[in-house]
Order: structure tokens, then sequence, then C-alpha cells
């Protein structure tokens, strides 16, 4: 058993301490959205993009996904978004999970800075362009799962939209 008070006096007790300390977000308006598991941080940034897309411009439609190839229709056209915080000190963001084999026509980026949202995009084909991609050694560099060697079908993006021009700011 450990006790609280043995807790207090842990090592990894330390540890959480100086990351909750030097986290970037500590003051920032979206840390509650931050502290939510990934599946309510993906449910909120989807209608945080519904809403922004809407007051952007009124004339799109925008309506719930056909089936779980993508998030939203808008106007018609299949939007899969992709969330992500800073990571580390702030080193870089982390898409995950970005399936160019899954039903859409666009993937949504969205980067949330602490004191900023940002939202860019890539039609499908592009996307694909981009996470397919094996290094000189024949390595997937951007795989998600089960190693480089092997193509799982997942993939992620380490990096700022500044890294990847590709991505167009919406």
């Amino acid at each position: 058993m450990l006790t609280a008070d043995d807790y207090l006096k842990c090592d990894v007790y330390k540890q959480i301490l100086d990351e909750v300390e030097n986290d970037l977000y500590k003051n920032s308006v979206f840390k509650s959205l931050k502290n939510f598991s990934s599946r309510k941080k993906g449910k909120y940034l989807e209608m945080l993009y519904s809403e922004y897309i809407l007051k952007k411009d009124p004339n799109n439609v925008v309506e719930k996904s056909e089936n779980s190839g993508h998030d939203r229709l808008v106007s018609k056209e299949k939007k899969e978004i992709k969330g992500s915080f800073l990571w580390g000190n702030g080193t870089h963001f982390r898409w995950q999970q970005i399936r160019p084999s899954q039903d859409y026509d666009a993937v949504v980026f969205v980067a949330v800075y602490p004191d900023r949202i940002e939202f860019y995009e890539a039609d499908e084909e592009t996307v694909r362009l981009n996470v397919e991609v094996k290094n000189e050694k024949g390595e997937w560099i951007h795989n998600q799962h089960g190693g480089k060697q092997v193509n799982s079908g997942a993939f992620f993006l380490d990096g700022f939209p500044s890294d990847f021009p590709w991505m167009k700011r919406i």
C-alpha cells in the first residue's frame, strides 16, 4: 500500500509537480480543454471547428458525418478533424491516427496553442502523399503502430504547421 503521505515523498510526485508547474497551458483559457480525454477533446474540437467554419462563412452547411470515416460534412465535403496541443516544452504538435484509407475529402489539422487555435487543411491525396513516406532505409517515417518496417495504415505528424507547407491555413 502507498499512502498519500508516502506518495508526497516519491520522486514521481516531484516529477508530476514539475510538469504541472511548467505546463505551457497552466494559465491558458484552453487548459480545461487540454485536460479532457482524447475522445472528449476530439468531440469538442470537432464542435469548435464547425462553429468556426459557420462564423467564417454563414453560407457553409455543416452536418454530422455520414459514417465513421470522417467527422463532419461541410457543404457536402467530408472532413476528418485532427487536433493537437503542444507537446513537451512546446517543441512540436503531434497529429495522430491519420488514416489515408478512410472516407474523407480533406483533413483539418487543429493546432491549439496556449493563446490561440489555428486551423489548417489538406486534401486526401496531399495527406496520403505526405504521410505514406519512406526514408532512404525503406522505413515508414510517420508510421503510428508496429514500428517503421510495416505500413500500419495509421500515421502521425510531428512538427508545427509551418513545417508542412502543404497544410493550408483556413
